[in-house]
């Protein structure tokens, strides 16, 4: 499994259910993560198989700036057109990615080496960010048993059996995330994902039947327990 480490002082990850104010997800979606694996290697859209980890290393912080859309000349506004827009922005995002598939080797290749092909960012073209290779980690399947364990990453809600609080850990829920891209700007299957704002461990039970669904635990050799989606 491919771990590299992506950051920066912004982010901008649109949600498609908004058009008036522009909000953004709290951390990078799976889709984008895979625009990005594109990207480094140089392919116009990722059609490979692949299972991702989406760790947060810092937390989920947001702020709305006002920006204007002179000129943009689209909903009908001809070239005069200018409206104040709200648009929401990750501040300073800072996320782990594990990445268990196609392209495993390429993507290695490129992130160790510090090349890309294209130009990596944030969601917007605006929010640059570099991937920074952490090293590559051999993991195992996590036994699902009823006892709980601390997942370090994301998690697709219907992996979750009961979720444990604990103690000083807040809680947030991101519903109908896509986890399918088949082109042209067509989306398949959508995911409901809990993570925890300052990227602390969730405690779980999980779903006595996940690893028949598109997602599984793995346990990785330096200890950690990620889920792959």
């Amino acid at each position: 499994m491919l771990v590299f480490d992506i950051r920066g002082p912004l982010a901008h990850f649109r949600r498609p259910d908004t058009t008036n104010t522009h909000a953004t997800y709290p951390f990078i979606p799976y889709t984008t993560v895979r625009g990005l694996a594109g990207s480094i290697i140089g392919l116009s859209e990722f059609k490979g198989t692949a299972r991702v980890g989406i760790r947060l290393m810092s937390p989920a912080r947001t702020s709305v700036q006002q920006m204007s859309m002179l000129g943009k000349g689209w909903l009908g506004g001809g070239p005069d057109f200018n409206r104040p827009t709200a648009i929401e922005l990750v501040i300073n995002p800072y996320y782990r990615i594990y990445w268990s598939g196609d392209y495993y080797k390429e993507l290695k290749d490129y992130i160790a080496n510090n090349h890309s092909h294209c130009h990596t960012y944030l969601g917007s073209a605006f929010a640059l960010t570099y991937p920074n290779y952490v090293g590559t980690y051999s993991y195992s399947a996590k036994d699902l048993t009823e006892k709980p364990f601390d997942c370090l990453s994301v998690i697709p809600i219907d992996a979750v059996g009961k979720l444990i609080p604990i103690p000083g850990t807040q809680y947030g829920r991101i519903g109908g995330m896509h986890c399918e891209y088949h082109g042209e700007r067509r989306f398949g299957t959508i995911a409901n994902v809990l993570y925890e704002f300052a990227g602390r461990p969730i405690r779980i039970i999980p779903y006595s039947k996940a690893e028949t669904k598109d997602y599984t635990f793995i346990e990785t050799e330096q200890g950690e327990i990620i889920c792959l989606w």
